[in-house]
């Protein structure tokens, strides 16, 4: 949950942005952007009581106000005369803002809030009764002197009442384990923009001043509340064959870490298989094998490349046609000449005018009503059904529409059927023809005319062959299609996508684009042009055959010859090539960004800079955990196991052959043995010891191990 000790609501000194002004209205509605739920308003040496009851109201329920004030305070005098300036701010329990009211203004006075000083004493005399927190400025100007924050912590009489304020971006969450704490505040210096602010981020949700402090206290029984609050489920984990034993985990972040070798990467696959087995959908990353899960995220083999991704039909009737294609040769003259020498051979079959009939001229194909047919078809009795079109019409108008449908239908149905009427006839009546020649020819002896000169077969069937051979080498020429499916962000490279391209073949595809070889696929190709080549040739039989081979081995659609690949690409459409450390940042943000229960990510620090796994995966991480996931990290990485500021660490050691586990949190800085709670080990030093980084990277955590001066 998101606090801000440091929020102005005015201005009042001269240096002050009139844009720290704001209304209850907009105060509440930034606040709520920012999804802040505790708010201390701590205007410039001035507490204004009425604007604090103001938000208070139109806040409740929301969220909680507290009040206080950041006085100028005036340091020690030093040996020339001077002191250091310094802020100090001061938050009071909203149960006693009457008495802190009453001594704020005591304590000012009427004096210029521009030039007013007080020295931290006189602070502490005043405001100390009002049950307080302090936080002075540190890294951060204008700080308070180590002497005066010595000063002020010497007259508390609880040191975890004293905070430190940075500049830095910290997450508040655990407190510190030595002298002071470190906390930040929005500082807010423009309202519109108060959502952007940087604020403090505590983990365990308080709800009240008192539990609060008594967090920063580390009070055990505050802290077992809070962690209560959170689910957590008791799991059957199994470092290694034979051996089994319970862990507690988290709907928030659980950290396993330890020595190499303790069987870490063991548990992880034990809690996979229970998730599994449970229904629970699990997401899981593993460091190691990031080059193999990269790979496999790119493979093709799972995808069908239909002729639909290119808006194509799949052109099975032409390359059926083309497959059964036969010459249709024109009558012979020798036919001619016999008919003739024969024709007067009989006189009655003379008197048989029919002999000598010819056949009629078939009509063109129509292709289109055929298409027009098929599509509407496919169109009502597969996805307008699946329309429920009584939702967005009502009845007349949905009444209508299936009305106008069923009648095109059956328009198209019956020109199709007329189209068929009329060839069948004309198809009928040419072999009546020739079936009565034949039986006259067989009883006289004689030669009839013949029915056709042929040509006009001979032309159509080659214009068939034309145009079915067309249309699949105008389908060679589609546009590819690009579909990119969002994958991550690289700094500096910007938004990067998995680009699945869907192509026809081309001299530029590549092999491992097909899932038939592609030398078959080039040569059948080369085989289409060969036949569109030979149109006019009298060799054109030859190239059919050719074509016949390829469509008996499996080539029976233009399905076949869509390529398929997967290829990483910036925003723009170039192909980039992401480097190790790259591909796994692309897979953690894949994984984070996807919906799931639990994830479990096994050393997800390989191959990441420090720098961005705070900036970037820490973010994400908590975010997920703010969301009552259930977040299992294995690592050795500082970063992770204390930046993500864990519900429970398991740590797991190795030594005289002895395999042992503690389990504990920061919150206490704890861990205990789960099989001897005697058997305790204290969780920072723990963490120092184990993790990578080592000492002084912990000491850069400061809102976790601030001590106010690193030892050697």
């Amino acid at each position: 949950m998101k606090i801000d000790l440091h929020c102005h609501t005015k201005k009042v000194k001269k240096g002050d942005a009139s844009t720290r002004n704001v209304t209850s209205d907009k105060f509440f509605q930034k606040v709520v952007e920012a999804e802040v739920k505790i708010i201390a308003i701590t205007n410039h040496n001035q507490f204004d009581y009425v604007q604090y009851k103001e938000f208070k109201k139109i806040t409740e329920g929301y969220c909680d106000i507290w009040p206080g004030v950041e006085l100028d305070i005036i340091g020690k005098i030093d040996q020339v005369g001077n002191g250091k300036r310094g802020h100090l701010i001061v938050i009071a329990n909203p149960k006693n803002v009457e008495l802190f009211n009453d001594r704020v203004q005591k304590l000012i006075k009427d004096e210029d809030v521009n030039t007013f000083q007080v020295s931290v004493k006189k602070v502490y005399e005043m405001l100390g009764e009002c049950d307080c927190i302090y936080i002075p400025h540190f890294h951060k100007e204008p700080k308070l002197s180590d002497e005066d924050i010595q000063e002020l912590g010497e007259l508390l009489q609880d040191s975890s009442r004293l905070f430190k304020e940075t500049s830095d971006y910290r997450s508040l969450g655990v407190f510190s384990n030595f002298d002071y704490s470190v906390i930040i505040g929005s500082d807010v210096q423009d309202w519109n923009k108060y959502e952007t602010s940087r604020f403090a981020d505590i983990r365990l949700p308080i709800q009240t001043f008192e539990q609060f402090c008594l967090l920063a206290k580390k009070d055990t029984q505050i802290i077992d509340t809070l962690l209560n609050q959170k689910r957590k489920k008791e799991i059957l984990v199994s470092p290694y064959k034979r051996v089994s034993f319970k862990l507690p985990f988290y709907e928030d972040i659980n950290i396993i870490f330890g020595q190499k070798g303790t069987g870490k990467t063991e548990i992880l696959e034990s809690l996979k298989k229970y998730y599994a087995e449970n229904g629970i959908p699990v997401e899981s990353y593993k460091g190691s094998e990031k080059d193999a899960d990269f790979s496999k995220m790119l493979k093709i083999d799972d995808i069908i490349a239909t002729p639909e991704k290119l808006q194509l039909d799949s052109m099975k009737q032409q390359f059926i046609e083309i497959y059964d294609w036969k010459e249709e040769l024109p009558t012979s003259f020798e036919k001619y000449i016999s008919w003739m020498e024969t024709k007067d051979n009989n006189k009655n079959k003379g008197r048989m005018k029919i002999t000598e009939c010819v056949h009629i001229e078939e009509e063109v194909r129509n292709r289109k009503l055929e298409l027009d047919y098929k599509y509407l078809k496919e169109f009502v009795e597969s996805t307008f059904k699946k329309i429920d079109i009584e939702k967005y019409l009502d009845k007349e108008d949905s009444e209508t529409l299936t009305l106008i449908l069923g009648k095109l239908c059956k328009n198209i149905n019956n020109a199709k059927l007329q189209k068929w009427n009329s060839d069948k006839s004309i198809k009928l009546t040419n072999w009546s023809i020739d079936k009565i020649k034949a039986i006259a020819d067989k009883c006289s002896d004689t030669i009839s005319k013949p029915s056709s000169v042929g040509f006009y077969d001979f032309a159509m069937e080659r214009f068939k062959l034309f145009e079915n051979v067309e249309e699949i080498c105008s389908a060679f020429s589609a546009s590819d299609r690009i579909e990119k499916e969002y994958l991550g962000n690289i700094e500096e490279k910007g938004d990067i996508y998995i680009q699945t391209r869907y192509r026809m073949l081309t001299k530029e595809s590549r092999t491992n684009e097909f899932k038939c070889g592609i030398t078959i696929l080039k040569n059948c190709k080369l085989a289409i042009d060969e036949i569109r080549n030979s149109l006019l040739k009298e060799n054109i039989s030859e190239e059919i055959s050719k074509f016949q081979e390829f469509y008996e081995e499996g080539i029976k659609d233009i399905g076949v010859f869509i390529g398929v690949s997967k290829e990483i690409a910036l925003e723009n459409g170039e192909i980039y090539k992401p480097s190790n450390g790259e591909r796994g940042i692309l897979l953690m943000q894949r994984l984070l960004d996807s919906e799931s229960d639990v994830y479990i990510l096994d050393e997800p620090e390989l191959g990441m800079g420090n720098s961005y796994i705070t900036s970037n995966i820490l973010p994400r991480l908590t975010d997920l955990a703010k969301r009552r996931k259930t977040v299992i990290i294995a690592t050795h990485n500082a970063n992770i196991a204390v930046g993500t500021l864990p519900y429970i660490s398991i740590l797991r050691t190795h030594e005289n052959g002895v395999y042992k586990t503690y389990i504990g949190n920061p919150f206490y800085d704890e861990l205990k043995n789960i099989e001897d709670e005697r058997d305790t080990k204290n969780w920072t030093q723990e963490s120092m010891h184990t993790l990578e980084g080592g000492k002084s990277a912990f000491y850069d955590r400061k809102d976790i191990y601030e001590s106010g001066k690193q030892s050697d």
